[in-house]
């Protein structure tokens, strides 16, 4: 079964797979809804809540990046 991936943190899209479907629930980071259509300068972030895909700005991203990254090396210091 065809499944996307995301980042279980902060909900960025990172791919696609295939996955047995009893995986797929208990694994964090996949599901079976694909992502929208997307151009240059935007990036899928899935929301697990509402189990949907929206679309924000590659700036957006870089900073949710940035957050997480900060957050890490924070913690390892």
């Amino acid at each position: 079964m065809k499944v996307y991936l995301f980042n279980s943190e902060n909900g960025l899209y990172e791919g696609e797979t295939f996955e047995n479907a009893d995986t797929i629930k208990h694994v964090a980071g996949m599901t079976t809804v694909p992502p929208p259509d997307y151009g240059h300068g935007q990036v899928p972030v899935f929301d697990c809540s509402r189990n949907e895909w929206s679309l924000i700005p590659v700036d957006s991203a870089k900073q949710l990046l940035t957050i997480r990254t900060s957050a890490s090396t924070e913690r390892t210091s």
